[in-house]
C-alpha cells in the first residue's frame, strides 16, 4: 500500500513539473523586437495604415517597448507593482498622445476602442487564472459584499 502511495505521489510530482514547463520544455526568452513587429502588423491590419504611418507607428512601438521594458526590469519580481502600473499607464498615455499625431481621427478612435477591448479581455483572463469571479475584485470572500 505504501509503495502505491509513493508511486502515485511521484507521478503527481513529475506531472506537475512537466506542466510547469513552457511548450518545448525550455524557458522562452522575451523578444522585444518580435513584439514590436506583432504590434505593428496588428495595427496595420486593424487600422489600415499606409506605408508612412506604418514606419512611424513601428518607431513608436519600438520606443515605448524599450521604455516599458526598462520599467519592468527596474521593478523586478518583488518590486512595487502599484508604482509599476502607474508608470506603465503614464507611458501608454504618452504613446497614445504621440499616436494622435500619426493616425487619422477615425483610426485613433478605432485604436482606442480595440485597446480597451483587449484590456478587458486581459483582465478577464487574469481573473480566470486566479480563480476570482469577475466583478468581485476587492470584495471580501464569503461576505457577499
Amino acid at each position: 500500500m505504501k509503495l502505491k502511495l509513493i508511486f502515485l505521489m511521484l507521478g503527481v510530482a513529475l506531472w506537475s513539473a512537466a506542466m510547469a514547463q513552457p511548450p518545448g520544455g525550455q524557458g522562452q526568452q522575451f523578444d522585444p523586437e518580435a513584439m514590436v513587429k506583432r504590434q505593428t502588423e496588428q495595427m496595420v491590419s486593424d487600422l489600415g495604415l499606409n506605408a508612412d504611418q506604418t514606419k512611424k507607428v513601428e518607431a513608436l512601438n519600438r520606443k515605448y517597448s524599450e521604455k516599458m521594458g526598462e520599467v519592468f526590469r527596474n521593478t523586478g519580481p518583488d518590486g512595487d507593482r502599484a508604482a509599476m502600473r502607474e508608470k506603465m499607464t503614464a507611458l501608454r498615455t504618452e504613446k497614445n498622445n504621440e499616436l494622435k499625431t500619426v493616425l487619422t481621427e477615425a483610426q485613433m478612435k478605432k485604436f482606442l476602442e480595440l485597446e480597451e477591448q483587449r484590456m478587458t479581455e486581459r483582465r478577464q483572463q487574469m481573473q480566470q487564472r486566479s480563480g476570482e469571479a469577475p466583478g468581485r475584485r476587492g470584495q471580501q470572500r464569503g461576505t457577499g459584499n
